[in-house]
């Protein structure tokens, strides 16, 4: 039975070594002052813009943030610079490259992501992702976005098999949509609270990092990550 597995990116295989204000600040800088309303302003639009899955959803949230503070740039001079700054802000562990290559040895593999297409496969090159993985599906490109089934789908249709799984670090978006929509699930929490309360029902397996997927034994119940052939 071949089972295929998507990860998803920011929070799961990637996080950031500055956070996003301070990258907001640091592009804003130079033509404007980085007020907390110009922020807040950028932060609601470029949310919305995403989750609407628009064409360019920096530009429209630097356009929007112009209407709280004056900026001296066009929305997309100001797009194009944060977008390279969260490209080098971005970090993926060592672990993380071999857990997806690993993977990818025994079952077809993609990465399963929400964002712009072009900024989020980016990121994916940068980290040598699209080395490994068959597939990247993303919002953006689809014209939907986790939890929404059709993205789980369009997923589905990319990497033909018998059975699937998703692992993810954003437990409504990620597990519960991923559940919703046919996929066994591995839910990520990035800390040592392995939601053994039962907090996440949703989650076919739960674990702190992606690399515990490297060693079935150290897995809590259940021990078998899904993507493992169960028989």
């Amino acid at each position: 039975m071949t089972t295929a597995v998507y990860f998803d990116l920011d929070g799961t295989l990637c996080t950031y070594t500055v956070p996003f204000e301070a990258l907001f600040e640091a592009t804003v800088s130079p033509y404007g002052e980085p007020t907390d309303a110009a922020y807040g302003t950028y932060v609601d639009r470029l949310l919305a813009a995403l989750e609407r899955c628009e064409a360019d959803p920096y530009r429209e949230a630097f356009e929007a943030a112009a209407t709280a503070t004056e900026l001296d740039a066009a929305p997309e001079t100001l797009a194009r610079a944060y977008r390279k700054r969260e490209l080098e802000a971005s970090s993926a562990s060592p672990a993380a490259t071999r857990t997806i290559e690993r993977v990818a040895e025994t079952c077809p593999t993609g990465i399963l992501t929400n964002g712009d297409g072009r900024h989020q496969r980016a990121k994916v090159e940068r980290h040598g992702f699209d080395e490994s993985v068959d597939e990247i599906v993303v919002s953006g490109d689809v014209g939907a976005g986790k939890p929404d089934r059709r993205i789980f789908d369009a997923a589905r249709d990319r990497l033909p098999a018998d059975d699937y799984a998703f692992v993810g670090d954003d437990y409504e978006a990620d597990i519960v949509g991923a559940r919703d929509a046919g996929f066994r699930t591995v839910y990520v929490t990035g800390d040592d609270d392995l939601a053994s309360d039962g907090s996440a029902a949703a989650a076919d397996a739960v674990v702190s990092s992606v690399e515990e997927l490297l060693e079935p034994e150290s897995l809590p119940t259940p021990v078998r990550p899904p993507f493992e052939d169960p028989t």
